[in-house]
């Protein structure tokens, strides 16, 4: 169990409260499972269950990937281990925990919606979007709710992959959603209760970025840790 609430990435300036509370999340994960991420053999999976208070906004806001996103590399820096495979969920809930696990490769997932994309851009640019965006054009945005989506990325071996995230997920508007007047590359990702980002190394890719979409309302079940790790 987290002792720090969990806090989102912050572009706020160094020392201002944003940036403290992202700090404090960060080193709480870390003093807890730095024990673990030494022991456990093999490629590691994390994952990250956020519990907010019953009067936060459970669809709106609060976006999964930016609990994991600088979380996951700063992990990655002090420990000099890598993931290959990195959960979060969120509910209203008292609590919200953390856990480093062997990842263990299991069947295609599948899904309400399954897409396959490859893309040649560079990620910081808005080309890259573009690419996915053009080859998922036959999906409509799922029903009002919670989304689980998991995201596979196959990858060169010199790849940063948790700075394929965002914009990747910024992309699927056609699957998220979008609010009204928003911008094209503000998806509804609020939306996502469930997420699993995933990664594999193939030297053969050179500078190519094979991805594999796979997303569902959610249920009346959440995942549970024993599906994922």
């Amino acid at each position: 169990m987290l002792s720090v609430a969990p806090a989102v990435a912050s572009g706020d300036p160094a020392g201002s409260p944003g940036q403290a509370r992202s700090s404090a999340f960060i080193d709480d994960v870390c003093t807890l499972v730095a024990e673990q991420v030494t022991s456990t053999a093999g490629p590691l999976a994390l994952r990250l269950d956020v519990g907010l208070a019953d009067t936060a906004p459970l669809y709106a806001s609060h976006d999964l990937d930016n609990y994991l996103f600088p979380l996951v590399p700063k992990l990655t820096s002090r420990t000099g281990r890598h993931f290959v495979s990195v959960w979060a969920t969120k509910r209203h809930a008292p609590t919200s925990s953390v856990a480093i696990c062997p990842a263990i490769p299991i069947d295609d997932p599948l899904g309400m919606y399954v897409f396959d994309a490859t893309t040649t851009a560079s990620a910081s640019t808005n080309a890259y979007k573009e690419q996915i965006r053009d080859q998922i054009t036959t999906a409509n945005p799922l029903p009002d709710g919670g989304v689980a989506l998991q995201i596979g990325f196959v990858v060169g071996p010199h790849r940063a992959w948790p700075n394929l995230w965002k914009p990747t997920i910024d992309a699927l508007g056609a699957i998220l959603g979008h609010d009204d007047g928003a911008r094209e590359w503000n998806a509804r990702d609020g939306r996502i209760t469930d997420l699993g980002l995933h990664c594999a190394t193939d030297p053969t890719v050179g500078n190519l970025i094979r991805i594999a979409i796979r997303a569902s309302p959610v249920g009346p079940a959440p995942m549970r840790l024993a599906d994922t790790c």
